[in-house]
């Protein structure tokens, strides 16, 4: 550390939570993914399936590698922080841009079907969400 105290090793059990939290990412997006193939007709840029984008995009964004941007610093601890940084940064960027796309594909749908946009609790709370982590 930077005051010259000895680094404390790893928690113990910290690589088996970071596997689990992986899995579950990975169980999740493809749920996300069965669920959108499956059930609601899959996804596609300029056609009625374009909100489907939304779901996909902001879980895997917004969730999945949000968070794996949080644990860079966690499973790479002893790691050069100039890499950890890079790493963390690179996520973050990716993330934010999946999940812009995501909320540019929810807009374009709701356009092209004449729904209001901006109606819902979870639209205020979802672009709340998207803007805090924007500025943060």
């Amino acid at each position: 550390s930077m005051d010259g105290a000895p680094t404390p090793a790893s928690p113990a059990g910290l690589s088996a939570y970071v596997a689990v939290s992986q899995l579950l990412g990975l169980m999740l997006l493809a749920t996300t993914g069965a669920w959108l193939g499956r059930y609601r007709g899959g996804v596609a840029w300029h056609s009625p399936l374009q909100f489907n984008i939304h779901p996909l995009c902001m879980v895997l964004g917004m969730v999945f590698l949000q968070g794996d941007a949080l644990l860079v610093y966690r499973v790479f601890r002893h790691e050069a922080k100039r890499s950890t940084k890079v790493l963390h940064a690179l996520l973050h960027g990716l993330a934010l841009v999946i999940a812009l796309v995501g909320i540019i594909a929810v807009f374009e749908s709701h356009r092209t079907k004449g729904i209001p946009d901006m109606y819902s609790l979870h639209s205020w709370c979802g672009m709340a969400a998207f803007v805090l982590y924007l500025l943060q």
